[in-house]
C-alpha cells in the first residue's frame, strides 16, 4: 500500500514538473509574428521612385523591404542552396543538418557548426541570442512554433529581408542597390551567388574589404551547390565562376540634399515619395554650377534655383546653393533664405491695378518726386537715376521703373497692396503691418523667399490662382485661390514677355537669347546684395537668386547678367526642342488701338499709335489731349513741366 502511495506521488511529481517545464518552455519559446518584420528605413525618393536619402535606423543599418513574389526566383534559389537545401521540406529544423553538426561539434570540442535552417537563422535575427546549447534549444521550439505560424514563402521572405549583407546592410535588395546599383531583380547568376555567400561571414567576405578571394571561393561554391541541386545548368555555372568580384562604389544616395533637408520630419516615414524630378534636379545644379566661375569675378559666390510646375505646383527642383559644403556657407539653404525683394513684386502691383479699373495703357508718372510715408519724406528713384515722363503701365513695367511703381502704388494703396502681397504668402513678418514696410513695399524693403516667388508668379502663370509650393507626392494638391483675374494675369503675362517693353532699361539683352517668348521679370537689391529673375511659361515657373550668404554686395550684379544666363540654360533644359504652349487669351481681353503717347483713343494728329490690350469695359473712352494739329509737339500736363 505505502508503495502504491509513494508511486502515485512519484507519478504527480514527475507529472507537476513535466507540466511546469512544458509551461515554462511554452513561455519561452513564444514568438510575436511582428517581431519578425523590421520598421521601416526613412526614404525619400523623387516622384519617379529614384532615392534621394537614404536614411539607417537607430542601429545604423539600411534595409529596403520588398515583398517575396518580387524576388526573383534566381535570388532565393542562390540563398536556399548556400544556407538551406530541404528548406521547402524540414519543419523547421533540419535533422540530418543537426546530426552531422552535433557529431562534428563533439569532435572538435566546441561549436564550430551550427546546421541552422533558414528558419532558424530568421529566429534568431528576431530573437538574438548567445551560442550555447541552452539558447539553441529554444531557438528550436521557436523555429517549429514559427512553421506553424507562418507559410514557408512568408518565412522565405522575411530571411531575405533581414539577412546580414555586411556594411550596415540587411536584406538582398539593400545590398542589391549598393553593391550593384540596381534592384535585386535585374541581378545576375553570379551576382546573386555573390549576395548568397555573405550571410556565412558578413564580415571576412565584405565585398570592399581585403578578402576578395575568399568571397570569389565562397560564390563559386554557391554556384557548385545551385549546379548540384539542379537549379542552374554546368553551362551556366563554368561562365559564372569565370565572372571577377567587381561591385559599385560604396556610396548612399545624397540628392536634393538642400530640399531633403528643409523636409518636415514628422512627414518622413517609409519612403516618402516627393515632388522632385531627380533628373531635372541635377541638370539645375549642374547649370548653375557651369556659372560659378562667371559669378565669382563678379564677387557673387552662391545662386539658388527653383523650378515649380504650374499645374501642380509641384516642386520640381531646389538648388539651395552652388555646393551642399562649408564652402562659401554653403550648407544655408538659398531658396528659403529671406531677402529684400527687388522689384519682383511689382507685376503684382500691376496685376492689382488692372482689376481695379486701371489698363495697360494708362499713363503714369516717371518723375522724380517726394512722397509723405509712415516714416517720414519718401523719394524713390530709378535703377539708372533717369526719369521717363508719361509711361504707359506697359513701359513702367517692363522696364522695371522705380518712380512709376511707387506713383501707382500711392494711388492703389500700400495697405490694399500689403494684402495682395500677403495672400501670395510673401509676408514673412508677422508682427509687421503695412505701415511698417509703406510706399517702398513695391521695390524691395520685403524680405522674401526664392520659393515663395516661385509660387507667387506661378500664380500668374495659371491665370491668377495662387496655390503653395507642393513638396510631398501623397499630399493633397493645395487647393488654388483666386488673387487675380484671368484677364489681369494674361495681360500681366504679356506685359513681361513683351520684348519691347523692355527696351529702355534692357536693351535686347534677352531678345537675342530667348528661344521663344517667355514672361520674366528682373530685381535687384540695394547695393547689389541681391539679385533676381523668375519667370515662367505655361508649364513651369523658374526663380533664380544670386549673391552672397553673408550679405556682401557684389560688383554690380543686375538680375539680368546675373540669372539671366542661367535662367536661358535651364529654359534650354526644360524645351529641348524650343517650343513652348502659349498662353490662351480670354474672350474677355481684347485688343485696342490707342495714342502711343497718351494711352488714350488716337485722334488725326496722333502721329504714332499701337495695339494694347484691355480688359473689357475698361478700356479707354475718352481722346488723346497730348496732340494737336501741329504734329511736332505734345500737350503734357503742367506736372512734367520741369521734366
Amino acid at each position: 500500500m505505502k508503495l502504491r502511495l509513494k508511486a502515485k506521488i512519484a507519478i504527480a511529481l514527475i507529472l507537476g514538473v513535466s507540466i511546469s517545464a512544458g509551461l515554462y518552455l511554452e513561455k519561452i519559446s513564444r514568438i510575436e509574428v511582428n517581431q519578425f518584420y523590421s520598421p521601416d528605413n526613412r526614404i525619400v525618393s523623387d516622384q519617379f521612385e529614384k532615392p534621394l536619402r537614404w536614411f539607417p535606423d537607430i542601429k545604423g543599418e539600411r534595409h529596403l523591404w520588398i515583398s517575396i513574389d518580387k524576388i526573383a526566383g534566381t535570388t532565393k534559389k542562390a540563398f536556399i542552396a548556400a544556407e538551406d537545401q530541404r528548406f521547402f521540406s524540414h519543419i523547421g529544423i533540419d535533422p540530418i543538418s543537426m546530426v552531422r553538426a552535433l557529431k562534428e561539434n563533439m569532435i572538435q570540442g566546441k561549436i564550430v557548426l551550427g546546421a541552422s535552417t533558414i528558419t532558424q537563422q530568421m529566429i534568431r535575427i528576431a530573437y538574438p541570442r548567445n551560442r550555447t546549447y541552452s539558447k539553441k534549444f529554444i531557438e528550436v521550439l521557436r523555429s517549429l512554433r514559427a512553421e506553424g505560424h507562418l507559410s514557408k514563402e512568408a518565412i522565405l521572405e522575411v530571411y531575405l529581408n533581414r539577412v546580414p549583407m555586411g556594411n550596415n546592410l540587411t536584406g538582398v535588395e539593400a545590398a542589391s542597390r549598393i553593391y550593384f546599383k540596381k534592384p535585386s531583380s535585374s541581378l545576375n547568376l553570379h551576382e546573386n551567388a555573390l549576395l548568397a555567400a555573405l550571410p556565412k561571414a558578413p564580415g571576412t567576405l565584405n565585398p570592399y574589404g581585403h578578402n576578395k578571394k575568399k568571397l570569389k571561393v565562397r560564390r563559386n561554391w554557391v554556384l557548385k551547390r545551385m549546379y548540384a541541386l539542379g537549379f542552374i545548368s554546368l553551362d551556366e555555372k563554368l561562365r559564372a565562376e569565370k565572372k571577377p568580384i567587381l561591385v559599385s562604389e560604396k556610396v548612399f544616395p545624397f540628392d536634393a540634399p538642400h530640399f531633403v533637408d528643409m523636409m518636415d520630419k514628422n512627414k518622413i516615414s517609409g519612403n516618402t515619395k516627393t515632388t522632385v524630378d531627380l533628373m531635372l534636379q541635377k541638370r539645375v545644379e549642374q547649370i548653375l554650377g557651369s556659372h560659378r566661375k562667371r559669378l565669382k569675378k563678379q564677387k557673387a559666390l552662391q545662386g539658388s534655383v527653383v523650378v515649380i510646375e504650374n499645374k501642380t505646383s509641384n516642386v520640381l527642383a531646389l538648388v539651395g546653393s552652388m555646393e551642399h559644403s562649408k564652402t562659401n556657407l554653403g550648407f544655408n539653404n538659398g531658396a528659403i533664405s529671406k531677402r529684400s525683394a527687388g522689384s519682383t513684386l511689382k507685376p503684382f502691383l500691376y496685376a492689382k491695378a488692372l482689376d481695379e479699373g486701371h489698363s495697360p495703357s494708362d499713363t503714369l508718372e516717371d518723375l522724380k518726386r517726394s512722397y509723405i510715408s509712415p516714416k517720414g519724406i519718401y523719394r524713390p528713384v530709378n535703377f539708372n537715376r533717369t526719369s521717363y515722363g508719361p509711361v504707359s503701365m506697359r513701359e513702367a513695367l517692363g522696364n522695371s521703373l522705380n518712380q512709376s511703381a511707387i506713383y501707382l502704388i500711392n494711388q492703389i494703396g500700400y495697405e490694399n497692396f500689403f494684402k495682395t502681397v500677403s495672400l501670395l504668402g510673401l509676408n514673412n513678418y508677422k508682427e509687421h503691418d503695412a505701415d511698417h514696410y509703406g510706399l517702398g513695399l513695391v521695390i524691395g524693403n520685403l524680405e522674401v523667399k526664392l520659393i515663395q516667388l516661385a509660387a507667387a508668379y506661378a500664380t500668374l502663370a495659371r491665370g491668377g490662382e495662387f496655390m503653395s509650393p507642393r513638396f510631398l507626392k501623397n499630399d493633397p494638391k493645395p487647393s488654388p485661390n483666386r488673387i487675380f483675374s484671368p484677364e489681369s494675369s494674361y495681360i500681366i503675362t504679356d506685359i513681361l514677355s513683351d520684348p519691347s517693353a523692355r527696351v529702355l532699361t534692357f536693351g535686347d539683352f534677352f531678345n537675342q537669347k530667348l528661344p521663344f517668348k517667355v514672361a520674366l521679370k528682373t530685381g535687384t537689391s540695394t547695393h547689389y546684395r541681391d539679385s533676381w529673375i523668375i519667370g515662367y511659361t505655361l508649364e513651369y515657373t523658374i526663380a533664380i537668386w544670386i549673391g552672397n550668404f553673408d550679405g556682401s554686395s557684389t560688383n554690380g550684379l543686375s538680375g539680368a547678367k546675373g540669372g539671366g544666363p542661367i535662367f536661358i540654360d535651364i529654359l534650354n533644359e526644360l524645351y529641348p526642342d524650343r517650343f513652348a504652349a502659349r498662353f490662351k487669351k480670354p474672350e474677355s481681353v481684347i485688343r485696342k488701338t490707342v495714342c502711343s503717347y497718351s494711352g488714350l483713343v488716337p485722334n488725326s494728329s496722333c502721329p504714332h499709335t499701337k495695339e494694347e490690350l484691355f480688359i473689357r469695359e475698361f478700356e479707354p473712352q475718352e481722346k488723346c489731349q497730348y496732340h494737336s494739329k501741329d504734329k511736332k509737339f505734345h500737350n503734357l500736363p503742367s506736372q512734367y513741366t520741369d521734366w
